[in-house]
C-alpha cells in the first residue's frame, strides 16, 4: 500500500482553486487529482492543508473511490510570519483556539501547525524563524488533543523542531537541520518524522532551463544534508513515513509520491516499513 503522509492538494497542477469555487470546477478538478493519484498506484494520501480549504471536497468525493484522503482543511501559522497561503493566522492563543474551534466544526482529521519558516534558498541552513511560543504551541496541541484530533506540526531547525516534540506533536513534517538530541528525542517519544526529500531533491536534479536552477547548489547540500539525517534515524529505529511535500515547486502532485518513494529506499527504507509506518500516520 502506497500512501504518502504530506501532499497539497490545492497547490501544484491545482493552485488558485478555492472551497468557495462553482461545484462543476472545484469537483472536476478533485476528480482529476484522484485519477491521478490511483493512476500512480498511490492508495492513500494525508493533505497538509492550504488557504483554498479545498482538501474538504477532495476528502468528500474521495469516499465514492478507492483514494483514501485525510485532511487539516487549513493549517495555522503565526501573524506575521510564514504560512499566508496554507491557511489562517494567529496572533495569540486565545485567537488560536478560537479559530481551531471554527475549523473543528468543519470536521477535519487531524489539525495542522506551521512553527517555523522554510529553509533559505541562498543560505544554507538559515529559516525562517519560529513563529508560536513553546506555551502557545503546547497549549494549541492540547486543545486538538482534547478534541480527539492529532497534530502535525512543520518545523525545521533544531530549535522548532525541540519546540515541537516537547509540545506533543504526533508528527513532524520536513525537519531541516535536524541534529543528533531531535532524533534520540524524538525516538524516545515515539513521534514520527515525516522528511519530504522530495522538493530539494528535485531542484538539485533540474534542468538547466528551469527557473530555479539558480537554486540548485544549495538544494543539493540541503538534500545530501537530510540524506545523511535520515539514514541515521532510521539506523536508529526512529518511526519515518513517507511524504513528498507534493504541490512544491517542482514536485507534481501524484508523481511526487514515487520521486519520494525513491529517495527513501535509497536512504535504506523499506517499502514495507514505510507501508506500516504510513498506515499508522493516515489512522492517527
Amino acid at each position: 500500500m502506497l500512501i504518502d503522509c504530506h501532499v497539497h492538494c490545492g497547490l501544484g497542477q491545482f493552485r488558485g482553486l478555492r472551497q468557495s469555487d462553482s461545484d462543476d470546477l472545484a469537483l472536476e478538478a478533485m476528480k482529476d487529482l484522484i485519477q491521478i493519484y490511483q493512476n500512480k498506484g498511490v492508495q492513500a494520501i494525508r493533505d497538509g492543508g492550504d488557504g483554498s480549504g479545498i482538501g474538504i471536497i477532495l476528502r468528500d468525493i474521495s469516499k465514492d473511490s478507492d483514494l483514501i484522503v485525510k485532511t487539516p482543511i487549513r493549517a495555522f501559522y503565526k501573524k506575521g510570519h510564514y504560512g499566508d497561503f496554507l491557511g489562517d493566522s494567529v496572533d495569540n492563543l486565545k485567537e488560536g483556539i478560537e479559530k481551531m474551534n471554527q475549523v473543528i466544526k468543519q470536521k477535519p482529521d487531524f489539525i495542522k501547525i506551521i512553527l517555523t519558516g522554510i529553509m533559505s534558498f541562498t543560505t544554507l541552513g538559515a529559516s525562517g524563524p519560529v513563529g508560536f511560543s513553546k506555551s502557545e504551541c503546547s497549549e494549541m496541541i492540547d486543545h486538538a488533543h482534547q478534541k480527539g484530533l492529532s497534530v502535525m506540526v512543520h518545523a525545521n531547525t533544531p530549535e522548532g523542531i525541540m519546540i515541537a516534540l516537547t509540545s506533543g506533536a504526533d508528527t513532524i513534517e520536513h525537519g531541516y537541520g535536524i541534529d543528533d538530541d531531535c532524533l534520540h528525542a524524538m525516538r524516545e517519544c515515539g513521534v514520527v518524522w515525516v522528511p519530504t526529500l522530495a522538493p530539494f531533491a528535485n531542484i538539485a536534479r533540474c534542468e538547466d532551463a528551469s527557473p530555479m536552477k539558480k537554486y540548485q547548489k544549495v538544494s543539493e547540500a540541503y538534500f545530501k544534508q537530510h540524506q545523511l539525517m535520515v539514514k541515521k534515524a532510521n539506523a536508529m529505529g526512529v518511526n519515518i513515513a513517507l511524504g513528498s511535500d507534493s504541490g512544491a515547486t517542482l514536485v507534481p502532485l501524484g508523481q511526487g509520491t514515487l520521486d519520494e518513494l525513491g529517495y527513501l529506499l535509497d536512504c535504506g527504507l523499506t517499502e514495507e516499513k514505510l507501508e506500516n509506518i504510513g498506515k499508522w500516520v493516515i489512522d492517527l
